[in-house]
This record gives C-alpha cells, structure tokens and sequence, in this order.
C-alpha cells in the first residue's frame, strides 16, 4: 500500500511538471505569434514564466528523481565495502540528506507564508500578477522528497528494500544496485 501510494506521489507530481511544462511552452508561443502577427506580446509572459511554470518545472521531480535513484552519487569507495559497513553508512546518507531536505522544507514553509501573508505580487509593465502561490511549490516538493527519504531510512533499518519504479516493470534491479555517475 505504501508503495502505491508512493507511485501515486510520483505520477501525480511528474504529471504536473508536465503541465507545467506544456503550459510554458504553449504561453510562450502565443506569446512570440501574438508578437510577431499582431506585434502586441502577451504582457505577463516572462512573469508566468519565472515565477510559475520554470518553479514547478524544476522543483516538482525532485521526488520523482530520488524514487527512481537518479540523482548524481559518487560511490567510488563505497562500492567496495563489505555489505555491513556500506549499509551502516547509506543509513547515515539517507539521515544527513533527510536532515537537509527537512531544513529546506521549514525555510521554504516559512517564506511561503511570509509571501502569503503580504500578498506578494510582482508589477509585469501595468499588471498586477501574484506571485505568492508559487512559493508553495518548494515546501511541497522538499516535503515529499523528505517523506521518501524517511521511508527509505526506515525500510533500510528494517532490512527492507527501498521503492523504486523498476519493481514496477519488474526487474531485479533496486535504486542501491542502480548505477551512479
């Protein structure tokens, strides 16, 4: 069940990167064919742009990322551990980045509310765009990579493998015996 819904995390977050995606691309077209036909570009582009789709866009795989064990990771001497030592230090790795992940998570909370709080908008030529609502998407992001990683500490502590998406297609390979850059 944990694994379903952590796959649910992943597709609906990936889905909305997309979005995400398609919306910035689709506005930025308008954009240059509106210029280029009526020579009068939409005027809020570059404010959508950046303070939207480019934050959603680069935060929201984050999760989508660590699940499917593609962040860059050097395991040079890792690797030539024996099996207890390199688990004992992965259960160390999965703390400190958890640890992170948790700080960035409260700082990005608290500026998210501070933006709420005030309202916060940006002046785009003589339009008023909001921009507070995509100061959210940080804590959300951080927020659901840090459960992963908790739920990854804790299955490894039991002795448990870690969730990937190649249990999925269901192949033997786990996101340990994935390769690292």
């Amino acid at each position: 069940m944990i694994k379903q819904a952590i796959r649910g995390i992943d597709r609906a977050l990936m889905a909305l990167a997309a979005l995400g995606l398609l919306a910035m691309m689709l506005h930025i077209s308008f954009d240059v064919f509106s210029d280029l036909v009526f020579n009068e570009p939409i005027a809020v582009t570059s404010a959508y742009v950046t303070q939207y789709y480019m934050v959603a866009v680069a935060f929201l795989p984050l999760a989508a990322a660590e699940y499917r064990g593609a962040h860059i990771g050097v395991d040079l001497v890792v690797n030539k551990l024996p099996a207890h030592p390199r688990r004992g230090l992965h259960l160390v790795v999965l703390l400190l980045t958890l640890g992170v992940y948790l700080l960035l998570t409260a700082q990005a909370w608290e500026q998210a509310s501070k933006k709420l709080a005030i309202d916060a908008f940006i002046m785009e030529q003589t339009v008023r765009v909001s921009v507070w609502p995509s100061f959210f998407v940080l804590p959300l992001s951080f927020g659901v990579i840090s459960l992963l990683i908790a739920l990854k500490f804790v299955l490894c502590v039991l002795g448990r493998p870690e969730p990937s998406p190649a249990e999925e297609a269901g192949s033997a390979t786990t996101a340990e015996g994935a390769a690292n850059v």
